[in-house]
């Protein structure tokens, strides 16, 4: 311990290094604790996001969390070959400028929502009235 006092001591340049770095370090881990990686912070949820129609080429911007809620909406399993519906034509061909980005969002909603149905009680899984259900193997289904 104490040849390190001295060294520093000597050199008090390294000291002065060893203390910048340590603040750059620190400063790193507090932005990325409060940037956080939430894809639901509000400031990412109220960014607008444009979307292009494929078939019109129109573009429209809208608040990430209403796209967001339209596709939640657009059934049980999201293909992210087909985007949203152009209200002009009527076709699933509305998808965000970038890419990577509306991959990552059907990807994480995906998930999100077979999550929620594995977790969902036998009795919300069941299928819609009037709905014909299989019959179980083994059971006749003819007379007795």
């Amino acid at each position: 311990m104490n040849r390190l006092r001295e060294f520093i001591n000597k050199s008090p340049w390294i000291g002065w290094a060893l203390a910048g770095v340590l603040l750059v370090v620190a400063v790193v881990i507090y932005m990325r604790r409060i940037g956080g990686t939430d894809p639901y912070r509000l400031e990412r949820m109220t960014e607008n996001v444009t979307i292009k129609f494929a078939d019109t080429g129109e573009e429209i911007t809208m608040p990430r969390g209403r796209l967001e809620k339209q596709l939640r909406t657009a059934g049980s399993h999201l293909d992210p070959s087909k985007g949203l519906v152009n209200p002009k034509t009527g076709q699933p061909s509305g998808f965000i400028f970038d890419k990577s980005d509306w991959e990552e969002t059907i990807t994480r909603i995906n998930a999100e929502k077979a999550e929620m149905a594995a977790k969902a009680p036998a009795a919300a899984r069941l299928p819609p009235a009037g709905a014909a259900t299989p019959t179980p193997a083994g059971t006749p289904t003819g007379s007795k």
